[in-house]
């Protein structure tokens, strides 16, 4: 495929956001903005991370691999604070759950040898906990809007409707859903069976990883709101 027929595919398909974003603009979602400046930054993002992965899959410091995704988490937390109204706390506790959630996660997977122990596999393992994580806490952010008052059965309904994606997404793999890993390992020449294995472990990563994110950050924004939030228990 040359230069021409790839922007002339990537142009048709962004096609598809600008009708999207036409219908939630008539529909007065409040999405449209945010649906086309994200498709703008989405190429130039992906342009910036070929650059240089070449870099990054050299990098054999675990201060440095951990450093960078360190970095994925706090930028993650960024996006899922902005869907709470105390931006700069909501920042600090998801960023602080998802490093918990990378912790929890990627040294086990390491130490029981699901994954080799190097950059080239570490930081898109970081880069997928950090993404998915930072889905499952906006969408928890979301649902226990307004803070005030929050009660115990919230707080489960936040974090059930947080789940529901990653759950799904586990529940219907190989019925509905091919992973991109396991097409992926299977183009590249790996067996389906060696395919599913690493998908299998990769899913349970996200749903086990996606729950600690939400837990460890609920409770961070407890800990820095100090009675202004207030989980209480309905009579």
């Amino acid at each position: 495929m040359d230069a021409l027929e790839t922007v002339t595919t990537i142009m048709a398909a962004w096609l598809l956001l600008v009708a999207v974003g036409y219908w939630a603009h008539r529909q007065e979602l409040g999405l449209t903005r945010e649906i086309l400046i994200a498709s703008v930054r989405a190429p130039l993002q992906l342009l910036l991370l070929a650059f240089v992965l070449h870099w990054l899959f050299e990098i054999q410091s675990h201060w440095a691999q951990a450093g960078i995704i360190l970095g994925f988490c706090i930028l993650a937390g960024y996006t899922s604070a902005a869907y709470h109204h105390r931006f700069t706390h909501a920042w600090v506790a998801s960023s602080f759950g998802l490093a918990v959630a990378c912790l929890v996660t990627l040294p086990w997977l390491v130490f029981v040898q699901a994954f080799e122990d190097n950059a080239r596999t570490l930081i898109p393992l970081g880069s997928m906990v950090a993404a998915n994580g930072m889905n499952a806490i906006a969408i928890m952010f979301e649902r226990l809007k307004p803070v005030e008052g929050i009660t115990a059965a919230r707080v489960k309904e936040g974090l059930r409707t947080a789940m529901i994606s990653p759950v799904n997404t586990l529940k219907v793999v190989g019925l509905v859903h091919m992973p991109g890993i396991f097409v992926g390992m299977i183009l590249a020449g790996s067996t389906v069976f060696a395919a599913a294995s690493a998908q299998l472990v990769v899913l349970y990563m996200i749903v086990a990883s996606s729950f600690t994110a939400c837990v460890v950050s609920f409770l961070m924004m407890k800990y820095l709101h100090q009675g202004v939030i207030e989980v209480k228990n309905e009579q």
